[in-house]
Protein backbone atom coordinates (compact mmCIF):
# COMPACT_ATOMS: atom_id res chain seq x y z
CA UNK A 1 0.00 0.00 0.00
CA UNK A 2 0.99 3.18 -0.65
CA UNK A 3 -0.50 4.94 1.59
CA UNK A 4 1.36 7.59 4.29
CA UNK A 5 1.49 5.54 7.72
CA UNK A 6 1.90 8.03 10.56
CA UNK A 7 0.95 8.09 14.16
CA UNK A 8 -1.50 10.93 13.73
CA UNK A 9 -3.40 8.94 11.25
CA UNK A 10 -4.78 7.03 14.22
CA UNK A 11 -7.68 7.86 16.61
CA UNK A 12 -6.86 5.23 19.31
CA UNK A 13 -3.53 4.14 20.72
CA UNK A 14 -3.81 2.66 24.15
CA UNK A 15 -5.12 -1.10 24.61
CA UNK A 16 -8.07 0.48 26.87
CA UNK A 17 -9.28 3.08 23.79
CA UNK A 18 -8.67 0.39 21.90
CA UNK A 19 -10.92 -2.29 23.29
CA UNK A 20 -13.45 0.29 23.90
CA UNK A 21 -13.25 1.77 20.64
CA UNK A 22 -13.96 -1.83 19.83
CA UNK A 23 -16.96 -2.43 21.49
CA UNK A 24 -18.65 0.34 20.29
CA UNK A 25 -17.83 -0.08 16.70
CA UNK A 26 -15.77 2.50 15.89
CA UNK A 27 -13.07 -0.16 15.38
CA UNK A 28 -13.27 -3.87 13.44
CA UNK A 29 -11.51 -6.85 14.01
CA UNK A 30 -10.99 -10.20 12.21
CA UNK A 31 -9.08 -13.15 12.58
CA UNK A 32 -6.40 -15.16 10.21
CA UNK A 33 -4.73 -18.47 10.15
CA UNK A 34 -2.00 -18.52 7.72
CA UNK A 35 0.03 -20.78 9.32
CA UNK A 36 3.16 -20.30 12.39
CA UNK A 37 1.91 -17.08 13.80
CA UNK A 38 4.68 -15.05 14.31
CA UNK A 39 5.46 -13.81 10.82
CA UNK A 40 1.59 -12.71 10.24
CA UNK A 41 2.07 -10.61 13.45
CA UNK A 42 4.74 -8.63 12.24
CA UNK A 43 3.05 -8.16 8.34
CA UNK A 44 -0.17 -7.40 9.33
CA UNK A 45 0.92 -5.21 12.36
CA UNK A 46 3.19 -3.00 9.67
CA UNK A 47 -0.28 -2.66 7.76
CA UNK A 48 -1.81 1.05 7.03
CA UNK A 49 -4.91 1.19 9.12
CA UNK A 50 -4.02 -1.74 11.52
CA UNK A 51 -3.95 -0.80 15.35
CA UNK A 52 -3.00 -3.95 16.90
CA UNK A 53 -2.38 -8.01 16.71
CA UNK A 54 -2.71 -10.04 18.43
CA UNK A 55 -0.96 -14.14 18.38
CA UNK A 56 -3.14 -16.71 19.69
CA UNK A 57 -5.45 -20.01 18.75
CA UNK A 58 -8.64 -20.81 17.34
CA UNK A 59 -10.70 -23.27 15.47
CA UNK A 60 -11.35 -25.80 17.61
CA UNK A 61 -14.55 -26.48 20.04
CA UNK A 62 -11.65 -27.51 23.01
CA UNK A 63 -11.12 -25.21 25.33
CA UNK A 64 -7.76 -23.32 26.69
CA UNK A 65 -5.55 -24.23 24.17
CA UNK A 66 -1.82 -24.09 24.90
CA UNK A 67 1.41 -24.07 22.41
CA UNK A 68 2.35 -27.33 24.24
CA UNK A 69 -0.99 -28.52 24.07
CA UNK A 70 -2.84 -27.00 21.32
CA UNK A 71 -6.08 -28.87 21.47
CA UNK A 72 -6.87 -29.42 17.79
CA UNK A 73 -6.67 -25.16 17.65
CA UNK A 74 -4.28 -23.65 14.79
CA UNK A 75 -2.25 -20.89 15.71
CA UNK A 76 -4.06 -17.48 14.51
CA UNK A 77 -3.59 -13.95 14.62
CA UNK A 78 -6.17 -11.62 15.75
CA UNK A 79 -6.11 -8.02 14.07
CA UNK A 80 -7.98 -4.94 14.77
CA UNK A 81 -8.32 -2.37 12.26
CA UNK A 82 -9.97 0.98 11.39
CA UNK A 83 -12.51 0.53 8.19
CA UNK A 84 -11.74 4.24 7.13
CA UNK A 85 -8.26 3.40 6.85
CA UNK A 86 -8.43 -0.14 5.16
CA UNK A 87 -11.33 -2.51 4.38
CA UNK A 88 -11.55 -6.36 4.69
CA UNK A 89 -10.85 -7.12 1.40
CA UNK A 90 -7.29 -4.77 1.07
CA UNK A 91 -6.65 -6.80 4.50
CA UNK A 92 -6.82 -10.06 2.81
CA UNK A 93 -4.73 -9.14 -0.44
CA UNK A 94 -4.98 -10.95 -3.68
CA UNK A 95 -7.37 -13.80 -3.58
CA UNK A 96 -4.61 -15.97 -5.67
CA UNK A 97 -2.70 -15.81 -2.03
CA UNK A 98 -5.14 -17.37 -0.33
CA UNK A 99 -5.01 -20.24 -2.61
CA UNK A 100 -4.49 -24.10 -0.74
CA UNK A 101 -2.11 -26.05 -2.81
CA UNK A 102 -1.83 -28.42 -0.34
CA UNK A 103 -4.44 -28.42 2.34
CA UNK A 104 -2.67 -28.70 5.56
CA UNK A 105 -4.08 -29.79 8.79
CA UNK A 106 -3.29 -29.41 12.71
CA UNK A 107 -2.27 -25.84 13.94
CA UNK A 108 -0.49 -24.13 10.76
CA UNK A 109 -3.75 -25.00 8.31
CA UNK A 110 -5.42 -21.70 6.83
CA UNK A 111 -8.61 -20.39 7.71
CA UNK A 112 -10.51 -17.49 7.58
CA UNK A 113 -12.94 -16.26 10.60
CA UNK A 114 -15.34 -13.59 9.92
CA UNK A 115 -17.30 -11.32 12.07
CA UNK A 116 -19.47 -8.97 10.34
CA UNK A 117 -21.77 -9.31 6.72
CA UNK A 118 -18.95 -7.21 4.97
CA UNK A 119 -15.87 -10.28 6.06
CA UNK A 120 -18.61 -12.76 5.10
CA UNK A 121 -18.91 -11.40 1.94
CA UNK A 122 -15.66 -10.64 0.90
CA UNK A 123 -14.81 -14.21 1.58
CA UNK A 124 -18.06 -16.35 -0.85
CA UNK A 125 -16.38 -13.85 -3.09
CA UNK A 126 -12.79 -15.83 -2.35
CA UNK A 127 -14.48 -18.98 -2.53
CA UNK A 128 -16.51 -18.32 -5.81
CA UNK A 129 -12.99 -16.97 -7.54
CA UNK A 130 -11.00 -20.02 -6.50
CA UNK A 131 -13.27 -23.15 -5.92
CA UNK A 132 -14.21 -24.21 -2.64
CA UNK A 133 -12.13 -26.97 -2.73
CA UNK A 134 -8.75 -24.63 -2.99
CA UNK A 135 -10.06 -22.48 -0.13
CA UNK A 136 -9.22 -21.64 3.21
CA UNK A 137 -12.25 -23.10 6.10
CA UNK A 138 -13.74 -19.94 7.08
CA UNK A 139 -15.42 -19.88 10.46
CA UNK A 140 -18.02 -17.61 11.32
CA UNK A 141 -17.27 -16.12 14.92
CA UNK A 142 -20.06 -16.36 17.77
CA UNK A 143 -19.31 -20.32 17.11
CA UNK A 144 -17.44 -21.95 19.92
CA UNK A 145 -14.55 -23.27 17.33
CA UNK A 146 -13.98 -19.13 16.39
CA UNK A 147 -13.25 -18.38 19.57
CA UNK A 148 -10.25 -16.80 19.99
CA UNK A 149 -7.38 -17.69 22.78
CA UNK A 150 -4.50 -15.23 23.56
CA UNK A 151 -1.33 -17.38 23.41
CA UNK A 152 1.56 -17.05 25.90
CA UNK A 153 2.78 -13.63 26.83
CA UNK A 154 6.62 -14.80 24.94
CA UNK A 155 4.51 -15.01 21.54
CA UNK A 156 3.39 -11.96 21.71
CA UNK A 157 5.53 -9.51 19.63
CA UNK A 158 7.52 -12.06 19.59
CA UNK A 159 10.64 -9.87 17.09
CA UNK A 160 10.66 -7.22 19.41
CA UNK A 161 10.56 -9.67 22.91
CA UNK A 162 14.08 -10.97 21.37
CA UNK A 163 15.19 -7.50 22.46
CA UNK A 164 15.24 -7.85 26.43
CA UNK A 165 16.22 -4.10 27.39
CA UNK A 166 13.38 -2.80 25.42
CA UNK A 167 10.71 -5.21 26.75
CA UNK A 168 12.29 -3.87 30.26
CA UNK A 169 11.57 -0.51 29.28
CA UNK A 170 8.20 -0.88 27.95
CA UNK A 171 7.18 -2.28 30.62
CA UNK A 172 7.93 0.78 32.92
CA UNK A 173 6.88 3.29 30.61
CA UNK A 174 3.35 1.12 29.00
CA UNK A 175 2.41 -1.25 31.52
CA UNK A 176 2.14 -4.86 31.64
CA UNK A 177 -0.13 -4.27 28.24
CA UNK A 178 2.47 -2.69 26.32
CA UNK A 179 2.79 -5.09 24.02
CA UNK A 180 -0.66 -4.74 22.83
CA UNK A 181 -0.24 -1.00 22.55
CA UNK A 182 -0.40 0.81 18.88
CA UNK A 183 3.45 1.91 18.50
CA UNK A 184 4.84 -1.61 18.97
CA UNK A 185 2.24 -3.19 16.65
CA UNK A 186 3.90 -0.74 14.18
CA UNK A 187 7.45 -1.33 15.89
CA UNK A 188 7.21 -4.99 15.48
CA UNK A 189 7.01 -5.00 11.65
CA UNK A 190 9.45 -6.62 9.83
CA UNK A 191 8.21 -4.74 6.82
CA UNK A 192 8.47 -0.80 7.49
CA UNK A 193 7.03 0.30 3.55
CA UNK A 194 4.55 3.32 4.02
CA UNK A 195 5.49 4.74 7.31
CA UNK A 196 8.54 6.65 9.09
CA UNK A 197 10.11 4.67 11.73
CA UNK A 198 11.23 7.34 13.32
CA UNK A 199 7.96 8.87 13.19
CA UNK A 200 6.93 6.15 15.40
CA UNK A 201 10.28 6.30 17.72
CA UNK A 202 9.86 9.77 18.56
CA UNK A 203 6.95 9.04 20.91
CA UNK A 204 9.26 6.49 22.81
CA UNK A 205 11.77 7.94 25.35
CA UNK A 206 14.82 8.31 24.47
CA UNK A 207 15.92 5.34 26.45
CA UNK A 208 13.94 3.56 24.31
CA UNK A 209 14.44 4.78 20.89
CA UNK A 210 18.06 3.59 21.43
CA UNK A 211 17.02 0.13 23.16
CA UNK A 212 15.36 -0.29 19.72
CA UNK A 213 17.84 1.09 17.63
CA UNK A 214 20.68 -1.75 19.43
CA UNK A 215 18.64 -4.69 19.77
Amino acid sequence: MNKEDDVESYEFATPEAIEEALKTGKLSQTVFGTGCFWGPDSNFGGTPGVVQTRVGYAGASTLDPSYRNIKGHAEVVRVIYDKDQISYRELLGGFESWFVHVRKQGQYRQILFVFDQEQKQVTEELIQAIGKDKSPEVIEAGQQNGYFWPAEDYHQKHRLRRNKQLVSLAEVDFGPRWDEHLYFTKLNSTDRKGFSLSNWLKKLSPQMQKAYRIG
